[in-house]
């Protein structure tokens, strides 16, 4: 239950760290993440931070799907994270 309720926060986290994103761009090493920079990436984002925010919202309510959608939403994150990394390192 707590798992479910930090993911939680840490996918609102992620949306809330998009608007801001998507209003004004947000440097991170020396490279600006916003719409127009990367918008491709910025999509997977906020996808994969909704689809945490729901998989712990089902997880809690004790829901099958929640079940399995929940380490699914961790392991989407991992990946759009090494997504992210690499975007970095170009």
């Amino acid at each position: 239950m707590i798992i479910s309720r930090v993911v939680m926060g840490f996918g609102l986290v992620n949306c809330l760290f998009l608007a801001i994103a998507a209003v004004s761009p947000v440097a991170i090493k020396g490279l600006s993440y916003g719409w127009v920079q990367a918008p491709s990436l910025m999509i997977f984002h906020a996808l994969v931070s909704a689809a945490m925010v729901y998989a712990a919202k089902e997880k809690m309510r004790g829901s099958d799907l929640g079940h399995k959608a929940f380490p699914a939403a961790i392991m989407s994150y991992v990946l759009w994270l090494c997504m992210a990394l690499r975007w970095l390192t170009q």
